[in-house]
């Protein structure tokens, strides 16, 4: 298993931003950025309930977030598939800190955030992001607590490459919570498959 260090256990929350550019159409498949994107989180959703039987929390965000709790396969197409990208802002920061009040609010050992986006941080401030993230990892005692998994949509820009890569690669942090990937490359079943039968 290459993709994730996917544990028995583990609280999943999917943050899915509904900023208007994610009606662009630069996907492998040629659907939307966010047709796409709900696609991968339906599968994610179904595959995730076969160990976490109460659901994933996935959380939307553009200039505001709204948070929808324990999403079943059974309620998976229905809340996902329903989504629309309107929003006109897209504030990183604030599905962050709510992923993190979710986490602490259940008292979960280990929970991954899967923050799926296509865009850089506006509304807001790239510092606002890289406060958001060091207060969580200052705030933890183990830094396989939570984990923040980034995963592009479409075509990134060189701006938000390089914003992304500082906050993988060289953020100041006490620990070390964020990975990123290019949603594409990523097979949910079989990084749940293989977690499933370590």
């Amino acid at each position: 298993m290459s993709q994730f260090e996917l544990n028995k256990g583990d609280n999943f929350i999917f943050g899915v931003d509904v900023s208007a550019s994610m009606q662009a159409t630069d996907t492998p498949s040629g659907a939307s950025r966010i047709d796409f994107l709900k696609e991968q989180v339906i599968t994610f959703a179904r595959e995730a309930s076969k160990w976490d039987e109460d659901g994933i929390d996935v959380i939307t965000f553009g200039h505001q977030v709204k948070t929808f709790e324990k999403v079943t396969a059974e309620k998976a197409t229905d809340v996902i598939g329903s989504l629309r990208a309107t929003e006109g802002q897209t504030r990183t920061d604030l599905v962050i800190t709510e992923a993190y009040r979710l986490h602490k609010a259940g008292g979960y050992k280990q929970t991954v955030l899967f923050l799926a986006t296509d865009g850089e941080p506006t509304g807001t401030t790239d510092e606002a992001v890289k406060d958001a993230i060091r207060a969580i990892a200052a705030d933890l005692k183990d830094e396989h607590e939570f984990a923040i998994s980034i995963l592009t949509v479409g075509k990134p820009s060189d701006s938000l490459q390089a914003f992304l890569t500082e906050l993988d690669d060289s953020l100041k942090a006490k620990h070390d919570i964020v990975d990123v990937k290019a949603l594409e490359s990523v097979d949910f079943i079989a990084a749940f498959s293989g977690a499933l039968h370590d």
